[in-house]
């Protein structure tokens, strides 16, 4: 292995430096924006602009939510347990339990809340927590 290839001619004439600084670099000084004001204040800290928020409720308030849950999870899943227990379902059975699932999704995604012209924000494409 002693023939040099391609990759050794090219780094070759690099010149890399691996040395690290045994201490970081200081930050740079930063001014307050502040300092153009006419008055004499103290610069403060101001507050956070976001607020903190529990967590959400595991459990839906709304009781149609929550039957909407049931049908979209609960549906499929009926189907899956029957067929993995060979047990043969009559068509109406299997044709309810698709529009259950049909009908219970719909409901959720009617209940999402809208974000259109009407808000003051639209059109921000941002996270909503």
């Amino acid at each position: 292995m002693s023939e040099r290839d391609d990759f050794d001619r090219i780094v070759e004439g690099l010149d890399l430096d691996f040395s690290f600084p045994d201490e970081p670099a200081e930050p740079a000084h930063q001014e307050p924006a502040e300092l153009g004001r006419e008055t004499d204040e103290p610069v403060t800290q101001e507050e956070a602009f976001y607020r903190q928020v529990g967590p959400a409720p595991l459990m839906p308030r709304r009781r149609g939510v929550l039957m909407a849950w049931c049908g979209v999870l609960g549906a499929p899943l009926l189907l899956v347990l029957a067929t993995l227990a060979h047990v043969f379902l009559d068509r109406p059975v299997v044709a309810g339990a698709a529009l259950i699932f049909v009908a219970s999704a719909i409901y959720l995604f009617l209940q999402l809340p809208e974000h259109g012209p009407s808000r003051r924000d639209w059109p921000d494409d941002g996270a909503v927590l």
